[in-house]
């Protein structure tokens, strides 16, 4: 299992930036994500998935 602190790390690490930073972006694509699914869009990611809120 992967982590969303595993993420940042690898992020951060790849790119140069601190653990705070890969943080930082790791949860502003979540929350974008979110905020996208809630509204009622629907958000793609290639080799990810599909994201969106569904009436039940």
């Amino acid at each position: 299992m992967t982590t969303t602190n595993e993420i940042a790390d690898k992020i951060a690490s790849d790119h140069g930036l601190t653990k705070v930073q890969g943080k930082a972006i790791v949860e502003a694509v979540f929350a974008a994500i979110t905020a996208a699914a809630t509204s009622g869009a629907e958000t793609f990611i290639p080799g990810f998935g599909k994201f969106k809120v569904s009436a039940t």
